[in-house]
Parts: structure tokens; C-alpha cells; sequence
């Protein structure tokens, strides 16, 4: 208990630390969602510390804290995700707007039932709903690291740029919680979950020391997004327009209870 009391406060000393570097650098006008889940993390570690009575032996608590964390997490992969596309965002059809956020929640939807297979056994029913929140964010931020990771390129960002950096770091941690989920699995209850667990936590420090470092550092200028990228997003952005158009021509033309012409 005592190391895990120092593990929290740890915790809320880098996420203090991340916080100040922000509003050092005005960061947190262009990623306010981002700064707003810091400032959440802060309060949900203090109340751990200040009132360890409200989590004592009741998951309930655990999963509504978890379930908030995770749809403000959901929203700061939806600004990384809106962050990006900001160099043509005026130039895009509206469409688009509403291609990113729908993209993540299909994602959602898919990593909601893979999350069952890092689900350790001779759990109660609220610790099984428990992991499959946290399980099922931790996959959606991997996956938009990757996915950022792999249209770096045609998107023109590099490791310096602040929506990979945010990425990375919440990507990193959640491949060790993953890792470290997928070794409970074949684990009996007992002493040695907490071991691996600090293992989480002690990555989840290493994290907010790579912010801290990297958002300390003066951010490059914004580069212009790749040609490629710009005719692949206006394409999408014209597909939906036109879908729309056609949905709404055939709604038009369709013959009405009163229509006889």
C-alpha cells in the first residue's frame, strides 16, 4: 500500500509537471481536450489519495472513474485525430468533419470484443467490465498511434510534432498495460499481480517524464500535408458529400401518400 501511495503521488507530481509545460509553451490552446484529461487524471489520483474509502472494495466506483477516463480519452484521440488534417481542414468538404469521430467509434466497436481475450480468469463481473473499459481504450490509442505512425509521411508530421508525441506516450503505455493484462491472464490471483502492476505504473511515469521533456522543447513549424494525403482526404470528403446528395435527391423524388404528380 505504501508503494502504492508513492507511485500515486508520483503520478500527480508529473501530471502537475506535464500541466505547467503546457501553459508554458500555450500548448493547451491547441490541445485543450488533452489538457483538460491531465487536469482530470490530477483530480481522480488526489481523490485515490484523499479518500481511499470511496475505492476500498467497491469496483462500482472503479468503473465509473474508468469510464469517464476513457470517453475524455476517446476525445483526445479525436482532437489528435482532427489535429492533423488542421493545415487543409478550410479545404475539406464538411464531410470529413464527420469521418474521423465516426472512424473512431467503428474502432471502438471493434476492440470492445477483442478486449475479452487480455481478460484474466476468476474475475467478478464487475472486474471483468472493469478491464474491458480500460482494455478496449488501450487498444484504440495503440491503433491510432500506429495509424498515425504509418500515414506520418503523408500526413507530414514527424516525432517532434505534439500529436505524435501525444500519441506515443499514450500509445507506449498502453502496449505495457496490454502486456502486462495478457501476462495476468495466465496468472493465479495472488502477491504477484501487484508486481506486475507496478511495472504498469513505473510506465506510466515514464510517460508523463517523456511529456514533460518533449513539450518542454520548442515545437517545429507546421509543415504543409503531402499532395497525396490532400487528394486521399478530398476524395473521401467528396464520397460522403455525395452519398449525402444522392440520399437526400432519392428521399425528394420518392412518390408521397398525397403526391400524384
Amino acid at each position: 500500500m505504501i508503494q502504492d501511495v508513492q507511485t500515486v503521488i508520483a503520478s500527480v507530481a508529473g501530471e502537475i509537471l506535464v500541466c505547467s509545460v503546457l501553459l508554458w509553451r500555450r500548448s493547451w490552446r491547441k490541445y485543450p481536450t488533452f489538457f483538460v484529461y491531465l487536469l482530470w487524471t490530477i483530480l481522480s489520483d488526489l481523490s485515490f489519495l484523499l479518500f481511499p474509502q470511496i475505492y476500498q472494495d467497491n469496483l462500482k466506483n472503479y468503473i465509473v472513474e474508468i469510464s469517464i477516463d476513457s470517453v475524455l480519452q476517446f476525445f483526445v484521440l479525436l482532437e489528435l485525430g482532427w489535429a492533423v488534417l488542421r493545415p487543409i481542414r478550410t479545404s475539406l468538404p464538411k464531410g470529413v468533419a464527420w469521418f474521423v469521430p465516426g472512424l473512431l467509434v467503428v474502432l471502438s466497436l471493434i476492440c470492445w470484443p477483442l478486449a475479452g481475450f487480455t481478460v484474466p480468469t476468476g474475475l467478478s463481473t464487475h472486474g471483468y467490465e472493469l478491464v474491458i473499459i480500460q482494455q478496449t481504450i488501450s487498444l484504440l490509442r495503440v491503433i491510432v498511434l500506429l495509424a498515425l505512425v504509418a500515414f506520418s509521411q503523408f500526413l507530414s508530421i514527424g516525432w517532434r510534432d505534439r500529436e505524435l508525441q501525444i500519441a506515443s506516450g499514450l500509445g507506449f503505455y498502453s502496449i505495457l498495460s496490454l502486456v502486462i493484462w495478457v501476462l495476468h491472464t495466465h496468472q493465479a490471483v495472488g502477491p504477484q499481480y501487484h508486481w506486475l502492476d507496478l511495472v504498469t505504473s513505473f510506465g506510466y511515469l515514464g510517460t508523463l517524464a517523456y511529456w514533460v521533456v518533449s513539450f518542454a522543447q520548442k515545437e517545429p513549424e507546421a509543415r504543409k500535408i503531402s499532395p497525396q494525403m490532400m487528394r486521399f482526404l478530398v476524395s473521401i470528403g467528396g464520397s460522403l458529400q455525395a452519398d449525402r446528395l444522392a440520399l437526400e435527391t432519392a428521399v425528394k423524388k420518392k412518390p408521397g401518400k398525397y403526391n400524384h404528380r
